[in-house]
């Protein structure tokens, strides 16, 4: 029981963008106060159910997991496999958003949700 317990303790753990640990009560969660801000505000905009830039919505997780002409968006659990990490760490030919990176910060936030398997909420359905 006690190591139920610690688990339970462990998936609630997040480490924020400084560093400090921040706690939520599930991943969805996670995502809902961490990674959909950063979706709706940087993201959304061009890729969205009705514009589909570049083929991809980023409205969902299986337009996510689809992705486009150049494969899934996200890889959960690899976001070195991942499209959109590349793309947003302007690594290779794509590099978004056009111009300037993201702050490294939410980089990280959206690097760190897709290595915990980039678990949906409930925003942006």
């Amino acid at each position: 029981m006690k190591t139920l317990g610690l688990l339970c303790c462990a998936a609630a753990l997040a480490l924020g963008a400084d560093g400090t640990a921040k706690y939520f009560d599930s991943p969805a969660k996670y995502f809902d106060k961490k990674v959909a801000p950063i979706l709706t505000r940087r993201c959304l905009g061009c890729h969205n159910d009705e514009l589909k830039d570049g083929g991809i919505s980023f409205q969902d997780r299986p337009s996510l997991l689809k992705g486009g002409g150049r494969g899934p968006a996200i890889v959960p659990g690899k976001p070195a496999a991942s499209m959109l990490v590349v793309a947003l760490r302007h690594e290779g030919e794509l590099q978004m958003p056009p111009g300037p990176k993201l702050p490294a910060k939410e980089i990280k936030t959206l690097t760190d949700w897709i290595r915990r398997g980039a678990v949906w909420g409930t925003r942006l359905r």
